[in-house]
């Protein structure tokens, strides 16, 4: 048995929740000790760590294959985290649809992790993990899907360099549920009867529309790079159109990216869009939720 683990038994750290628990945060998880956080895009990778405290701390940012960039940055990246843990967020070969009359009972979430079929039924793919946003009010969801063969790979890449994934998650998705948390739960009736929510992560994008208190469409591209500004404007543009003038337009984005989020609102300005974004959003959802 490996000294942490005996430790982790002496100071009753093994009966915590595991890393991979949607309902205990990241740092609740691991309070108390050092843990890295880390985006993995299709041609960046960026990181930050958490202190033992609970602080974010300085981190970086590499051009190139997260496979090529892992082995690189080894010997920091151990020195970031704890035991090796680490959590990833990956905004590459997903894709996010809207589904309608997707279970929503106390244990949907923690099915969804043991067995997405259950949850999912015939929309169900062996390839694929999943995660589900409910509206609030009506029976229409978010559904992510992300390539198995992805998260496998990421996790083999922190494996072989000696760290281990503790959770892994879409920032795209992270960021486009906390605005609909913003907008709905937070608060209340916060979302106009017609609007969009638009959420841009690491050369990924997201439009979700609603239309008379239902959220009607989702266009969503992965992996388009941080240069696609004009390739975005071509998704966005068209869904903007089918609502009427004057409907509210949120914006919210990873930050990491400050030249795609300036041009991008650049053009969002004119339709009076409001900018969610806050420093270190990403991070923040990564490690404190």
């Amino acid at each position: 048995m490996l000294l942490d683990e005996i430790k982790s038994v002496l100071t009753f750290a093994a009966f915590k929740p595991e890393p991979d628990d949607a309902t205990v945060s990241w740092t609740k998880r691991f309070e108390g000790r050092k843990t890295l956080l880390i985006n993995v895009s299709r041609s960046q990778t960026s990181w930050r760590a958490i202190d033992k405290k609970n602080r974010l701390e300085e981190g970086g940012v590499m051009e190139g294959e997260f496979a090529d960039i892992a082995p690189q940055r080894a010997d920091e990246w151990r020195q970031m985290a704890d035991g090796g843990w680490c959590c990833v967020s990956i905004n590459n070969r997903f894709i996010i649809s809207l589904e309608n009359n997707m279970m929503r009972g106390e244990n949907s979430s923690a099915l969804m992790r043991t067995n997405p079929r259950a949850v999912l039924g015939p929309k169900f793919d062996r390839g694929k993990r999943y995660a589900l946003c409910h509206h609030p009010d009506t029976t229409s969801s978010m559904l992510l899907a992300c390539e198995e063969s992805m998260v496998k790979v990421t996790e083999d890449v922190l494996k072989n360099i000696g760290l281990r994934a503790g959770r892994v998650c879409c920032g795209l998705f992270a960021l486009l549920e906390n605005a609909v948390h913003e907008l709905y739960l937070a608060k209340r009736g916060g979302l106009a009867p017609d609007a969009a929510v638009i959420a841009a992560c690491e050369g990924s994008l997201a439009v979700l529309l609603q239309q008379e208190g239902q959220w009607k469409e989702l266009r969503c591209r992965s992996g388009m790079g941080p240069d696609a500004v004009e390739t975005s404007l071509q998704i966005i543009t068209p869904l903007l159109q089918k609502l009427p003038q004057g409907s509210p337009v949120h914006f919210i984005s990873d930050g990491q990216d400050l030249k795609f989020r300036s041009e991008m609102m650049a053009h969002l300005e004119r339709l009076n869009a409001t900018d969610m974004t806050q420093d270190d959003l990403l991070w923040k959802i990564l490690g404190y939720h």
